[in-house]
């Protein structure tokens, strides 16, 4: 094993840690204190549906299946809105009583989030069931929003049914909505296992001929692994995706160590650039000690290379060509020197003070009951987000020195 494997690697060793009291000192020698200014923060957004008891009783006990919610209005801060559907959603969020809801409504519900604004008529609820301690998620995007490689609007939301608190929520614009609606992409693509297209969305304006054309380009991405290699490939790939875009993406992914997320991504037609960028999804099993197709598989396919993952056919090549490697590298450098410790501090704080005013209210909080991290409390919180906090740094400066030595 190379040492600039060995030293990235630390991060595994801060990641072993959860759980323990071994990181005191270092936090200690770079504290940076969660609490001034926060208890002033209010939740800014609450969303109140009514419906029947049954009803009621049918979603919370159903599993793993979709069904849909009957309900003339809804109220959203304090406006009274029609909906057009309103769905449970999701695939493993399915599994717990608080389910994931998609919602399609007749008009714009307006949304705040500090300073920013936001009206969407559909919308995504995501019940943060398997996100410990409903942190990982948000702060995931606040980072990427400082890469500038995540755009999407996103907060944390309280959910009543029956007037009855359903606990903490995540408010977020669906990918191919925000893709069609901001981007006026020609084509959304959802990308499955083994690059297969697991779902597409077309704008209306797309007729079936650009829509063809922009499928092949996709292909073309996986096709070109094949055909040709170093700067050529590089050159071809270029052609139909934006590279760099999603090369930071990569990088970002192995700074969070993000367990599973080759089936996590959106890939649409950019109508500015004529080829495909990326959107980012799914971050609740980040600070993973393994990628989802584990360790000694990974290690026989890209070695000690800088990737998490080696489960996409994509990120593989990116890994295994050498020249392709080092653009990937370049990009991994810009990553970490975007998220310096002072950027890291004030994602992870501004996640804290978002999450604060939930965590005081005992009637919200108490829904973590429900989920699989039970233990949901402001102390937990505090002490996960530090050390959150040791292990990124870590994470970051093994890369940075890592990257300084093979310069040298």
């Amino acid at each position: 094993m190379s040492q600039g494997f060995k030293s990235v690697n630390l991060a595994i060793v801060f990641l072993s840690l959860i759980g323990t009291n071994s990181y005191n000192q270092e936090i200690q020698e770079d504290h940076f204190d969660l609490n001034p200014g926060n208890q002033g923060r209010k939740i800014e957004n609450i969303i109140r549906l009514n419906i029947s008891d049954s009803e009621y009783e049918t979603i919370r006990s159903i599993t793993g299946e979709k069904v849909l919610i009957s309900t003339r209005r809804i109220i959203i801060n304090g406006d009274t809105l029609k909906p057009d559907e309103i769905s449970t959603r999701g695939q493993s969020s399915l599994m717990f009583k608080r389910k994931s809801l998609s919602f399609s409504l007749k008009s714009e519900a307006s949304f705040r989030y500090g300073d920013r604004t936001d009206s969407l008529k559909k919308f995504s609820l995501l019940n943060l069931s398997m996100d410990k301690y409903y942190c990982r998620n948000r702060l995931a995007f606040e980072m990427m929003e400082t890469l500038r490689i995540f755009e999407l609007f996103n907060t944390f939301c309280e959910l009543q049914i029956n007037e009855s608190s359903e606990g903490i929520f995540l408010i977020i614009e669906r990918p191919e909505d925000w893709a069609l609606r901001v981007k006026k992409s020609p084509l959304v693509i959802r990308r499955g296992y083994d690059h297969r297209i697991d779902k597409t969305k077309a704008d209306n304006k797309t007729d079936r001929t650009d829509t063809k054309k922009y499928l092949g380009y996709y292909r073309q991405i996986y096709r070109s692994l094949g055909d040709y290699k170093g700067e050529e490939l590089y050159a071809a790939l270029s052609e139909y995706i934006d590279m760099d875009f999603y090369m930071k993406w990569l990088a970002f992914n192995f700074l969070v160590h993000n367990g599973d997320y080759s089936d996590e991504v959106f890939f649409y037609i950019d109508p500015e650039i004529k080829k495909y960028r990326i959107i980012p999804w799914d971050y609740d099993d980040i600070f993973a000690i393994s990628p989802h197709e584990g360790s000694a598989e990974r290690n026989k396919i890209i070695g000690d290379k800088l990737i998490f993952s080696s489960e996409d056919l994509l990120d593989t090549k990116i890994a295994t060509d050498p020249y392709l490697y080092e653009v990937y590298l370049k990009n991994l450098k810009k990553v970490m020197d975007m998220l310096s410790p002072d950027s890291l501090k004030k994602c992870i704080g501004d996640t804290y003070a978002e999450l604060y005013p939930f965590f005081s209210n005992i009637e919200i909080i108490r829904n973590s009951q429900f989920d699989y991290y039970k233990d949901a409390n402001l102390d937990n919180l505090k002490e996960y987000l530090s050390k959150i906090y040791l292990i990124l740094k870590a994470s970051r400066n093994s890369c940075l020195e890592y990257l300084e030595r093979r310069n040298n």
